[in-house]
């Protein structure tokens, strides 16, 4: 790859409208795409959908493409969306869209309130960058509709702790305030990023931690701040949050694998590092050097529009790092639970391999609380998927209402995995499973999952698997397992290239309560070894006694891992509250 920046933009945009141009829909005037099963917001599961987020985006990149023809099709599209918005400012759902043409915003299970700030962010873009070009009509309902966007999230006016949506609310407000001249939303909007740096400074980095895609989205709109915002305050602010995103994602980018590292808050794939926009971001910071002038072939995709509006520039001690990834070990404290209990993130960095994990996490679709990854000696700079995870599962999704503890030294970590009442379901706030309520349930599992292992030798001693192949051990261990009166079995798949260490915590289909449930724990061990070195793992010593597991083990290289954790069901609050850990004594 030998771009100059204002070349790849080009060449994004140009992958952008290709993306766009296979979608649209000349019939509805709209994108179109194959309906995706979302456990949240939408019932729309099946068959064609047209989203409306999309096609705001497609519009903007007709703009960028540059061609006077281009601009009337981009005009009908933008007053298609606008149309759909509520702009009615008694309405409980005031400056929003529903996700889709066919799903009115009543419909909605619960409507997203986000969409304010994601399609306002593509308003804003829209007039930065190409009001000029508009008709008069269509400039006057584009303002409106960025206007009722940012007045949507005045009135949300969200916790900046879920970062994403603050960052990007943060931008459309400071831009509908200075394109439409509006005082009071540019003071807010001031203020706002004063708050967003605020609550970044006072628990110590992001509390969406080490996430690839809302990394990528909370920098596009922080990025955006520094270069289309006039606020000298706001842009003093946003510069310093820029410089704290280099930081966090510096020290979980993991160059010989070419993946983001460690435990992980909100994300939608195994491989968030690989989506397209987020490389693209990565490869104009870094000045296409290393690894990032090589990238995979980029999949055509709307999203590309993102990277390709904004200035972005890695610091050089941060570029160094994704260019060449020190080995040896990052923690980071990411936030606090409910302003007491910090929630840490540990991360090792091998010369070939990674692993992290984070002291206390619930699970969810969208989180990994213990994650790795490993390259095999031959395979290419951005090669084949090869990591593991650990995961708990009901009915084949993943269970929000379990929750995982741990304490890790080097490539090692001491786990233990209990649960919540109330709780989540398939989503860890809109899928309540509330205290006391019985739940029916077909199956149950824990699953140690390793990905990318074709070939590997599989050996199990005990409860203990250890699956080897030319470039690591992985070996992982469940020594402790109580869920009430229950008999959980342990079993171990092959499929494919999936390696799954299975413990089945149910006979078979039944209703469960979970406060019925004593005791409930599981607890073990994983460590992940590169290079000739494979020594032996000890069993760590597991008590579980008045409610609590205690757990010691001493690892590979003699240090000692302490970590105590619920062994019954407790409520959100009060798990953290339990959890207690130590190496070498120091907590």
């Amino acid at each position: 790859m030998h771009f100059s920046t204002e070349e790849f933009d080009t060449e994004l945009i140009r992958l952008a409208r290709a993306a766009g141009d296979q979608a649209y829909d000349p019939a509805a005037g709209l994108i179109a795409q194959e309906a995706k099963y979302n456990p949240i917001h939408t019932r729309i599961w099946t068959g064609v959908r047209h989203p409306h987020r999309e096609s705001v985006v497609y519009a903007l990149v007709l703009l960028e493409s540059g061609a006077a023809a281009d601009v009337p099709l981009a005009e009908e599209i933008l007053l298609r969306v606008l149309a759909e918005q509520d702009v009615d400012d008694a309405s409980p759902t005031y400056g929003i869209w529903s996700y889709f043409h066919e799903e009115p915003l009543e419909q909605m299970v619960p409507p997203d309130w986000n969409w304010a700030d994601f399609i306002g962010r593509e308003l804003a873009f829209v007039l930065f960058r190409h009001e000029a070009r508009l008709s008069d009509a269509i400039r006057t309902a584009v303002r409106a509709g960025l206007g009722h966007a940012a007045r949507s999230i005045v009135r949300r006016n969200v916790a900046m702790s879920y970062t994403n949506i603050a960052a990007k609310g943060t931008f459309v407000t400071l831009a509908a305030g200075q394109l439409l001249k509006d005082a009071e939303l540019t003071e807010y909007a001031v203020r706002r990023v004063g708050r967003l740096r605020e609550q970044i400074e006072a628990a110590g980095s992001f509390a969406e931690y080490n996430s690839a895609g809302y990394w990528t989205i909370t920098m596009e709109a922080i990025a955006a701040i520094v270069q289309y915002v006039d606020e000298p305050e706001a842009v003093a602010g946003a510069r310093w949050i820029v410089e704290r995103l280099w930081d966090h994602l510096a020290g979980r980018w993991h160059s010989r694998t070419g993946q983001l590292s460690g435990p992980m808050a909100r994300v939608y794939t195994d491989e968030p590092a690989r989506t397209p926009d987020l490389l693209a971001l990565l490869a104009k910071a870094t000045g296409f050097r290393g690894s990032f002038a090589d990238l995979p072939e980029l999949t055509p995709t709307l999203g590309l529009a993102g990277p390709a509006l904004v200035d972005v520039e890695a610091p050089a001690a941060v570029a160094e790092r994704l260019l060449d990834t020190p080995t040896g070990v990052v923690r980071e404290r990411f936030s606090y639970l409910d302003g007491e209990v910090p929630v840490v993130g540990t991360t090792w960095h091998g010369t070939d391999a990674t692993l992290g994990s984070v002291s206390v996490g619930e699970y969810w679709l969208q989180r990994r609380p213990l994650m790795g990854y490993w390259r095999e000696p031959d395979d290419p700079t951005w090669g084949p998927s090869r990591f593991v995870k650990l995961h708990l599962m009901k009915d084949d999704h993943d269970f929000s209402s379990a929750v995982f503890a741990s304490v890790q030294s080097g490539s090692q970590v001491l786990w233990s995995v209990s649960f919540v009442s109330p709780g989540g379901d398939e989503h860890i706030g809109l899928h309540q499973i509330e205290a006391g309520q019985a739940f029916p349930v077909s199956s149950l599992r824990l699953v140690l999952e390793i990905a990318g292992a074709d070939g590997a030798t599989v050996s199990e001693v005990g409860p203990q698997l250890r699956v080897s192949t030319p470039g690591v051990d992985l070996v992982g261990s469940v020594d402790s397992i109580s869920f009430g009166d229950h008999r959980p079995t342990v079993r171990v798949e092959r499929a494919d290239d999936r390696i799954l260490l299975v413990v089945e915590l149910l006979e078979g289909p039944t209703s469960l309560t979970m406060q019925d449930i004593a005791p409930v724990e599981l607890t073990g061990t994983f460590s992940l070894f590169e290079g000739a070195d494979r020594p032996d793992v000890a069993a760590p010593s597991i008590t579980v006694y008045d409610g609590d597991v205690q757990a010691h083990w001493v690892t590979a290289d003699g240090t000692q891992l302490r970590l105590v954790a619920p062994a019954r069901v407790t409520t959100k609050t009060g798990h953290p509250q339990v959890v207690r850990t130590s190496i070498d004594g120091r907590a």
